[in-house]
């Protein structure tokens, strides 16, 4: 077990660091609590209560992000609601965590050997982000269809369900919005999107039943069937463009002016072959001459066409930069509004005055981006702080001091103390490097070169035992 303080390794009975004094007692609370969520949510997916399972294993990674077999549980409950990918992510994850002895492998290779699978998954994806544009577009008929080759390819994919169910429910028929419910209700049976959806299908159902009765047939109003549906992945248009529309007029105006030269000659012929023959050469003469203006004039409209071309895709780029900037303005006003003036500064250290078209914006951007050398202080001290509980969170931090700094030594220094402590040896040699070439004359810089020469031998033992690994076998 590491110690959270000082990162010591320390025995697991241990009720007291030994090399910092640390209380390791809350450590030992926090396991216990997050195996106690671990098993709550073992007894939810034995009884197929799989979206309880999910919120409750998820309590349980909060307290213990390390739990493997929290983790991978949540894994196998995602890979059983069709979520592939999701789980495949969290088991990756595990992995991470706890390289050696880990379920996670066994899960990772089973589906990794399966073509087939990872093909069948790939694809049901596509038509499930197919169906849905098809639907958002008011083709709910084509929806349908792929839906329904979604739920053949994969019958576990609760969302494709629920998506075939809530359509099916959009054209009245209830039946078979009843059956698609059902199919998910035994795959999780509490899912609180299948359960609405059941309530509202029984109240169809009812209805129809109560005015088949009565001799009256109500109708129910129509829904908005994607509510509360949300995409795999995202979608976007392509931009519309009017170089093409331009290619073909010119192409038009020039196919005309040429068929006009040639044919003209042949429609004005003289009695005197001899006069016929000197006219002739002087009408070729003028075509030559015409012709040849003419591909003059068409290389300066192509070359026009170039230059407009060019200015289009400046100004779309000086637009998007603009937006960009004007983004990252608000998002840096909203935390000033909110008295967070370090991460303001931090929203707005990558733009520039210029920019900024309208003086307002560019005095808002002075403003929120001023930030003072005690400001700077103290986030370097947030950040080692941090660096006892997270080192991740440390060197997040790190890199906001570098936005508003880039040449503090001090940042550089612990961020790659950081990298060194989470075995990331390259970033940790570069940021090392980093701090000596700064200024080479403090004390920080004698320390970051100690430490680079323990981070280069740790790279020559990596690379040392890479070699040796097929000679051992």
């Amino acid at each position: 077990m590491r110690c959270p303080r000082c990162d010591a390794t320390v025995r697991e009975a241990a009720s007291l660091c030994s090399f910092c004094g640390q209380d390791l007692s809350v450590m030992y609370f926090v396991r216990r609590l997050s195996n106690t969520y671990y098993n709550i949510g073992l007894e939810k997916a034995r009884v197929r209560d799989l979206s309880g399972a999910i919120v409750v294993l998820k309590k349980s990674l909060q307290f213990d992000k390390k739990n493997a077999n929290a983790r991978n549980l949540l894994g196998l409950i995602y890979y059983e609601m069709g979520e592939t990918v999701t789980a495949l992510s969290e088991w990756v994850l595990s992995k991470y965590l706890q390289p050696d002895d880990n379920e996670a492998d066994y899960y990772i290779n089973i589906i990794q050997k399966n073509q087939t699978a990872l093909d069948a998954t790939n694809q049901t994806i596509k038509k499930y982000n197919s169906a849905l544009s098809a639907a958002k577009s008011g083709n709910e008929d084509l929806a349908i269809i792929q839906l329904k080759k979604v739920v053949s390819l994969n019958a576990h994919f609760v969302r494709a369900q629920q998506l075939l169910a809530l359509l099916y429910i959009h054209d009245e028929d209830y039946q078979k919005a009843a059956k698609c419910l059902n199919r998910a209700g035994r795959i999780d049976f509490n899912n609180t999107t299948t359960l609405r959806y059941m309530q509202e299908v029984g109240e169809k159902i009812g209805g129809s039943n109560r005015a088949k009765d009565t001799g009256t047939v109500k109708k129910a109003p129509k829904k908005d069937p994607l509510a509360n549906v949300t995409p795999v992945g995202s979608y976007k248009e392509e931009k519309k463009s009017l170089m093409p529309v331009l290619y073909v007029i010119i192409g038009a105006i020039l196919g005309l002016a040429v068929s006009f030269i040639l044919i003209q000659p042949t429609l004005q012929k003289s009695g005197d072959s001899g006069t016929q023959m000197s006219d002739t050469n002087e009408q070729l003469a003028v075509q030559s001459s015409q012709i040849s203006g003419l591909e003059k004039e068409k290389a300066e409209l192509e070359e026009e066409l170039k230059e407009l071309k060019k200015q289009i895709q400046d100004a779309d780029s000086l637009a998007q930069k603009q937006s960009r900037s004007y983004e990252k303005l608000l998002k840096g006003l909203q935390y000033y509004l909110d008295n967070d003036k370090i991460q303001a500064a931090v929203e707005v250290a990558g733009c520039k005055k210029t920019d900024f078209a309208t003086e307002e914006a560019q005095t808002l951007y002075t403003k929120i981006g001023a930030v003072t050398e005690a400001q700077i202080s103290q986030l370097v001290s947030q950040g080692r702080n941090e660096m006892r509980q997270s080192y991740s969170s440390a060197v997040t931090t790190f890199k906001k001091v570098l936005k508003l700094d880039k040449e503090n030594q001090s940042a550089m220094y612990y961020m790659a103390y950081c990298y060194q402590k989470q075995n990331d040896m390259k970033n940790a040699k570069k940021w090392y490097e980093k701090a000596i070439k700064v200024n080479d004359t403090t004390a920080l810089a004698t320390q970051a070169e100690a430490r680079l020469e323990e981070v280069k031998d740790a790279l020559k033992d990596n690379d040392t035992g890479a070699t040796a690994s097929p000679a051992a076998e």
